[in-house]
């Protein structure tokens, strides 16, 4: 049987201001094309289906658009676990009422193993679990439990499957020790206390894994994040996103590319160099030669539509203003604050002009 792991599609996320709607019913389409292409057995989702735990009708389309077409269309069974961006219990509203149809929907981890029979395979489901849950959960336990890393090692242990020449595969939410995290991975719950040690996951044929934004393979091909299928940061441009095959008759993988509708792209230059330049892509532009000003700004948007972020080289110089500890910037003054922020980010003093301009903003604002 082959199966396609998929995760993090984090539906409604807006990149620096701009909607990735588009973007994302295209990314769907693709990742179902592929499924019903490869005639995949199962298609697993390993949590933040959504950016947050209430999205707009916008994103709830496009999730509908996919389960429609796997399900319905295709016939694929679908079996998703929540994440942490996800709200838990929205998103298995009505999950007794959906499994008939195909759709497998697990929210809050509890002490039953929640599973799903493919029948040569079975899909153990762990969302995104809290040391509450665990304590909760199995209350025995609970002094063991202090840590993330210690709640999702007693779910696992529950879990275990027995050995029945079944192919036993784990569908989790969480942080797998030694795995990389990347910009885009903000709000993951990483390192330390919070990473679960990849010999948890032993019993386990296979840990197919979402959380982390970079596909990646743990324990010599057991432990898998297949990674986001689009890419959520400028530092992931150049990476190749997509969904993850396991074959369960023997255990391999196959990584899977999902070509995005527009790519994600950093350019560095002076900004004539830029200027002269062609894109389409998602862009963060570093200019080299001058401030980022709103006149820099202005110029490089009408040559670049889709420019999200435009920066200085010059502001990273050495010997920039230090940061501030909150008990520093609490007993400054707006004003003091203000030079103190422009001379971080231009490398620059604020002149008279400038300082006349923000202590009339302080003062309408107070008056406001």
């Amino acid at each position: 049987m082959k199966i396609l792991h998929t995760s993090d599609w984090h539906l409604g996320l807006d990149f620096y201001g701009a909607s990735l709607l588009r973007d994302q019913e295209a990314m769907v389409d693709r990742i179902a094309d592929i499924a019903a292409r490869e005639r995949v057995g199962a298609v697993l989702l390993a949590g933040d289906v959504f950016d947050r735990a209430v999205v707009g009708a916008d994103a709830m389309g496009v999730y509908n658009r996919a389960m429609r077409r796997l399900c319905l269309e295709e016939r694929i069974p679908v079996v998703v676990c929540a994440g942490n961006h996800d709200g838990a219990a929205r998103l298995s509203l009505l999950q007794e009422l959906l499994a008939p149809s195909g759709l497998h929907v697990f929210g809050r981890a509890g002490a039953q193993d929640d599973r799903v029979d493919l029948g040569e395979a079975v899909v153990h489901v762990l969302p995104y679990c809290t040391t509450d849950d665990a304590r909760l959960s199995f209350p025995a336990e609970r002094e063991a439990i202090g840590s993330a890393a210690d709640a999702v090692a007693a779910f696992l242990a529950h879990r275990a499957p027995e050995r029945d020449g079944r192919f036993h595969i784990l569908l989790g939410h969480c942080f797998a020790a030694g795995g990389q995290a990347g910009r885009s991975d903000r709000a993951a719950a990483v390192g330390g206390a919070l990473a679960v040690p990849v010999g948890a996951f032993a019993p386990f044929d296979y840990a197919a894994l979402g959380h982390l934004h970079k596909a990646q393979t743990l324990a010599g091909g057991r432990v898998r994040y297949c990674g986001a299928p689009l890419a959520y940061a400028f530092d992931e441009a150049g990476q190749e996103k997509g969904v993850t095959i396991l074959d369960t008759g023997d255990g391999s993988l196959r990584a899977v590319p999902v070509p995005p509708l527009r790519p994600v792209e950093a350019r560095t230059g002076a900004v004539d160099a830029l200027l002269a330049g062609e894109s389409d892509a998602y862009l963060h532009l570093t200019v080299t030669d001058a401030l980022a000003t709103a006149s820099v700004q202005d110029a490089l948007r009408r040559k670049y539509p889709n420019a999200l972020l435009i920066e200085s080289a010059l502001l990273s110089r050495e010997g920039g203003a230090p940061l501030l500890t909150a008990q520093e910037a609490a007993a400054d003054t707006p004003l003091a604050l203000a030079e103190k922020f422009y001379l971080y980010k231009t490398g620059l003093e604020m002149d008279d002009e400038q300082r006349a301009w923000f202590q009339r903003a302080v003062e309408e604002a107070e008056r406001a």
